[in-house]
C-alpha cells in the first residue's frame, strides 16, 4: 500500500510539472549557460602594426574572462576587413566607420557589391580626423572659402591621398558637398599630387603645394611637421558637411562632441577646428552565435579599465555609448547586452 501511495504521489508531481512546463514554457537559459566553446579569427591590420597589437590584447582579455572563447588574430586591412567578416572568412574584425558603411552598402568606388552580413559589436575604438591644411598666406580659413577660390578659377596646388586608398573617397565626398571635384581643381589650372604622407610633407615644405588633405589620428606627425615648416592653418568644415557625411557615411555627428580638432593640437592653432571624424569599430559576422556576441560585448563593457590599458585607442570606447556611433547594424547579441545594461532603449 505504501509503495502504491508513493507511486501515486510521484505521478501527481510529474503531472504538475508537465502542466507548469506547458503553461510557462521551457526555462530561459542564460547566455553564459548557453555559450558553446568557439574558436574565432579576428582580422586586424598588418602583423606588428597598431591594429594587430590592439586586437591581440583584447583577444587575450576575452579568453581570460571566458575560456570557452578563443580568438586568433590574423592580418588584414581597413578595406578588406568588412568584406572578409561579411563572407564568413573571419568572425571578428577591425573596421573604420565610413569604409564599413560603404562596404555594407556596396558603394563605389571602393566596393562593387554590398556586403550585407557584416555587423558591429561597438565603437569608438580610435578616432581619425580629416585635415584640410592650408598655407597661412593663402588667406583662407574654411573649406567653403577654398571651394570658392576654385569656382572663381584660381589655380591651387594640392597634395592628397592616392587613388585606391580609403582616404581619397572620404575627402572627395567632403569636397563634393561644396560643389568641387578633383577635375574642377585641374580645370582651374591647379595641380593635384596624389602621394603617400611622407611625400605630402616634402611637397608642402618645398612649396610645390599650398594645400594638403589628409585623414589621420591626432596629433598627426605629418601635419605637425608641416606646421613647423610653414605657417599653416587647418580649414574648418561646415556643420552642413559634417551632418551630410555623418548621414551618408557614418562619420561622427555633431552631437558626439568629438567632431573637431582641439585647439593647440598643432603649432599656432588657437581654436577648435570642426572637421569630419571617422572612428574605429569592432566588426562581427552576422552568423556568429548570439551568445558569443553577447559575451564578448559584456566582457568589453564590464572590464573597461583593463580594456583601456591595453591600447590608447581603446580609451575612446565608453560602454554607455558603445552602441551609438557604429556605421552598420549591431549584432543582436551586442544589442541585447546594451539593452540589458540600460545603455540602449
Amino acid at each position: 500500500m505504501k509503495e502504491d501511495r508513493r507511486k501515486s504521489i510521484f505521478a501527481v508531481l510529474i503531472m504538475m510539472l508537465l502542466a507548469v512546463f506547458m503553461v510557462v514554457g521551457p526555462a530561459t537559459v542564460s547566455a553564459a549557460e548557453a555559450l558553446k566553446p568557439l574558436t574565432m579569427t579576428w582580422v586586424a591590420g598588418g602583423v606588428g602594426g597598431g591594429w594587430y597589437v590592439q586586437a591581440g590584447g583584447i583577444a587575450r582579455l576575452i579568453t581570460e574572462k571566458e575560456p570557452k572563447l578563443v580568438v586568433k588574430v590574423v592580418p588584414g586591412g581597413g578595406m578588406v576587413n568588412p568584406v572578409r567578416v561579411s563572407s564568413g572568412k573571419d568572425d571578428l574584425g577591425w573596421g573604420i566607420t565610413f569604409v564599413d558603411k560603404m562596404a555594407y552598402s556596396g558603394m563605389a568606388p571602393l566596393f562593387e557589391k554590398p556586403n550585407p552580413n557584416v555587423r558591429a559589436l561597438g565603437g569608438i575604438f580610435g578616432t581619425y580626423y580629416v585635415h584640410f591644411v592650408a598655407a597661412q598666406d593663402e588667406g583662407v580659413k574654411s573649406v567653403a572659402e577654398l571651394a570658392a577660390m576654385v569656382k572663381a578659377g584660381k589655380a591651387i596646388n594640392v597634395a592628397m591621398p592616392m587613388k585606391g586608398t580609403s582616404d581619397l573617397p572620404l575627402i572627395e565626398n567632403a569636397l563634393d558637398f561644396y560643389g568641387v571635384s578633383l577635375d574642377a581643381i585641374k580645370k582651374s589650372g591647379g595641380k593635384i599630387y596624389q602621394a603617400v604622407y611622407a611625400d605630402m610633407v616634402s611637397l608642402y615644405k618645398d612649396r610645390h603645394v599650398d594645400f594638403v588633405f589628409t585623414h589621420l589620428a591626432l596629433p598627426a606627425a605629418a601635419v605637425t611637421e608641416m606646421f613647423v615648416s610653414r605657417s599653416s592653418t587647418i580649414l574648418a568644415v561646415s556643420d552642413g558637411c559634417i551632418d551630410k557625411l555623418a548621414k551618408d557615411l557614418g562619420t561622427l555627428p555633431r552631437d558626439s562632441g568629438l567632431q573637431f580638432i582641439p585647439k593647440a593640437t598643432y603649432k599656432g592653432q588657437v581654436d577648435d577646428i570642426p572637421t569630419i571624424v571617422s572612428t574605429g569599430e569592432l566588426l562581427i559576422g552576422k552568423d556568429v552565435p548570439e551568445e558569443a556576441a553577447y559575451t564578448i560585448t559584456k566582457i568589453l563593457c564590464q572590464n573597461i579599465n583593463e580594456l583601456h590599458k591595453i591600447n590608447n585607442a581603446n580609451q575612446t570606447f565608453i560602454p554607455e555609448k558603445g552602441w551609438a556611433h557604429v556605421a552598420i547594424p549591431l549584432h543582436p547579441g551586442a544589442a541585447r547586452f546594451y539593452k540589458e545594461a540600460g545603455y540602449m532603449k
